[in-house]
């Protein structure tokens, strides 16, 4: 079992579909809305080693972001347009599910080389809030709302396929290349992952160890 932190940089945009799917804006929640691009998430992570040369992994990190401003500019969201000078909410909350299976075709006392397969199921929900100046989807006239919300649910199960090395440097001090990657198309919706950590850590005793990861 592995319990641990890491900061992770987004560069992320929601669509949300008006109500008869004719306008598809995007909104880019960094540059549009002000939320954080750098987010320090904790993470946790479980191994079981079946069989000698066989590995199951899962991974889940829960990530949250939230902002809130006075817009600049007009901002369309689902047909309808927010206008300039609103004070507008944005909070997005995504679980990370990480499931890998690992078989290892060579393994040595201090080398072990493996492929990998799994799924990377993302669940991500965005809401959008705002107080100010509404023009509604169909009207011709802004109107003053309190209480103006929309959101947007994302699933995404992404197949991956990976290898890894582990090299023991001491019976204690062990390190880890893993690379992962994916690029998919289907429909409408495009996904890809490029994943490349290096990992080392050192065991104190036979079941805790301290360790870090890029």
């Amino acid at each position: 079992m592995e319990v641990g932190g890491t900061i992770v940089n987004f560069d992320s945009k929601i669509r949300i579909n008006s109500r008869d799917d004719s306008i598809d804006k995007e909104i880019d929640l960094e540059d549009d809305v002000g939320v954080d691009s750098e987010v320090r998430i904790g993470t946790m992570k479980g191994s079981w080693r079946m069989a000698d040369r066989h590995r199951l992994t899962l991974l889940y990190a829960p990530i949250s972001r939230a902002t809130e401003r006075t817009t600049i500019n007009d901002i369309e969201v689902g047909g309808d347009i927010i206008r300039a000078g609103a004070s507008v909410g944005v909070e997005t909350k995504t679980h990370v599910f990480d499931i890998e299976y690992l078989y290892s075709f060579y393994k040595r006392p201090k080398l072990e080389l493996a492929v990998s397969a799994g799924i990377y199921w993302m669940n991500t929900n965005t809401e959008v809030s705002a107080a100010g100046l509404v023009r509604v989807e169909g009207s011709d006239q802004d109107e003053f709302r309190s209480d103006f919300q929309e959101s947007q649910r994302f699933l995404a199960p992404l197949p991956l396929l990976g290898v890894s090395a582990s090299y023991a440097i001491t019976p204690r001090w062990l390190t880890h290349v893993y690379a992962r990657y994916l690029d998919v198309t289907i429909n409408d919706i495009e996904g890809r992952i490029l994943s490349m950590n290096l990992k080392t850590e050192y065991y104190f005793t036979d079941h805790l160890a301290l360790g870090a990861f890029y």
